[in-house]
């Protein structure tokens, strides 16, 4: 059976596996294999698809967003089936309810029951996802979802980073680097090295990891917004703002900007912002935020003894103009991502996990004995713990992927139909009325005769 792969990125996860003749193949759910990373309760049925993104977007009731930021929260829960859930909950169920059925029907051939102990899956996180957020994901796949432990690995995503940069001659197999990243609105720098474990230092810059010119806009609303009496956090604020920030860009050009911010987390709703784009142009003028990058860059370069180390910039947002030409005319060795990038991280997992088959088929024999072959970075962080597959799931209530979104029919119309009453013109009076004959007026008076 062929492999599958799910990508956890910042947005969405992808789905990938191969086609009868060994290439990528993009394995689609919805019309699309990007499934984004928000959820919305149609009664007792959960939707994970661009309908839920926009309801979580307009605030709606019953949906859920910024994924990564909540995955550990508790104090985020909804009621299904008469239970209360876990916000961490959302992504399991709706994997094994909705789309891995589809996905073992459509594109395996199988049933899900199949798919979760047969099928060789690979599950990779991008290169900001913290390890606590891993570990969640992948129990709950075993939890939840039921996966057998064997027939699933993770996949260290710089360990993979590493393998295609010795392929495009970029390093050698000796040498460490520094990778730079931009994800959830932060700026990441990482230390890799060149034995395992690779991931050997780390650095997050909260809120800086955007277009310094959203981000002179963001901390200049953040400025008023605070001066109005809102009691948040600064950084709390800039994220509350982002959506208005960008609104914000597109409305300088024009020179005065005049926009209407309507936020109830702010405390000042609504709020009325008028000025001209020389106040922002100032600031961006000032390289204010890219000299605190560069600042906390190279403290962090010194701190490691990794001067000297070539620098790579990975994702799309870091690989935009300002930031290249930023890093580019800073620093030397300085390494920008390819355009086929992506697809080839895809690749090369793919087929790593081909090549772990026939240890998978070997683990498939003894079931209770976790995986402990793979060498460090490559495997599950949560392999070492006993399967819990025979464990029954948390719910067990029927999978609901018969039924079609709620969201995607019109609401039904209830009222009753006109057409039950007679029509007025088979109306026995009217038939039987004569038609109506105009008299036509007398005739004028003959003229008076006049005497003589």
């Amino acid at each position: 059976m062929n492999p599958l792969l799910i990508y956890f990125r910042e947005e969405y996860i992808e789905l990938w596996s191969l086609d009868t003749n060994g290439r990528l193949l993009p394995v689609m759910y919805n019309s699309s294999n990007q499934l984004p990373l928000y959820f919305l309760l149609s009664g007792e049925e959960i939707l994970m698809n661009k309908y839920a993104k926009d309801a979580y977007l307009n605030n709606e009731t019953n949906a859920f967003g910024d994924f990564w930021k909540n995955l550990e929260n508790n104090s985020i829960s909804y009621d299904r089936f008469a239970s209360n859930n876990s916000f961490s909950t959302l992504l399991p169920y709706v994997l094994k309810e909705a789309v891995l059925p589809l996905v073992a029907k459509s594109h395996f051939h199988t049933n899900l029951s199949d798919l979760l102990k047969e099928t060789n899956t690979a599950v990779l996180f991008d290169s900001f996802v913290e390890e606590k957020h891993k570990e969640i994901i992948l129990n709950l796949f075993f939890e939840i979802i039921g996966f057998d432990p064997n027939s699933i690995l993770s996949f260290d995503y710089f360990d993979s980073f590493r393998e295609i940069q010795i392929k495009y001659k970029a390093i050698t197999q000796s040498d460490s680097f520094i990778l730079a990243n931009i994800s959830c609105g932060n700026f990441y720098f990482h230390l890799i090295g060149k034995h395992s474990p690779l991931h050997l230092a780390k650095k997050v810059l909260e809120g800086k990891g955007q277009d310094p010119i959203l981000d002179c806009v963001l901390d200049f609303l953040a400025e008023i917004v605070q001066a109005k009496g809102s009691m948040l956090k600064y950084i709390d604020i800039k994220k509350e703002l982002k959506n208005d920030a960008i609104a914000i860009l597109n409305k300088i050009p024009d020179g005065l900007v005049i926009h209407t911010v309507r936020n109830n987390n702010l405390d000042v709703n609504p709020l009325k912002i008028s000025f001209h784009k020389n106040e922002i142009e100032g600031r961006i003028n000032n390289r204010q935020s890219l000299n605190f990058i560069q600042n906390e860059f190279d403290s962090f370069r010194k701190q490691n003894n990794a001067e000297q180390l070539p620098i790579f910039l990975e994702g799309e947002i870091i690989n935009k103009s300002v930031f290249r030409d930023f890093f580019n005319t800073t620093y030397s060795k300085v390494n920008f991502e390819e355009d086929d990038f992506n697809s080839n991280i895809i690749i090369s997992c793919v087929n790593r996990l081909l090549t772990k088959e026939n240890l998978i088929s070997d683990n498939r024999q003894t079931p209770t004995t976790p995986i402990q072959t793979s060498p460090k970075g490559t495997s599950p962080p949560v392999v070492n713990t006993p399967p819990v597959v025979n464990t029954p799931p948390r719910v067990n209530t029927p999978p609901v992927v018969n039924t079609p979104p709620r969201v995607n029919s019109p609401p039904v119309v209830n009222t009753p139909p006109m057409v039950n009453s007679p029509p007025v013109v088979n109306s026995p009076s009217r038939v039987n009325t004569p038609p109506i004959v105009k008299i036509p007026p007398p005739p004028p008076p003959p003229p008076p005769i006049k005497k003589k």
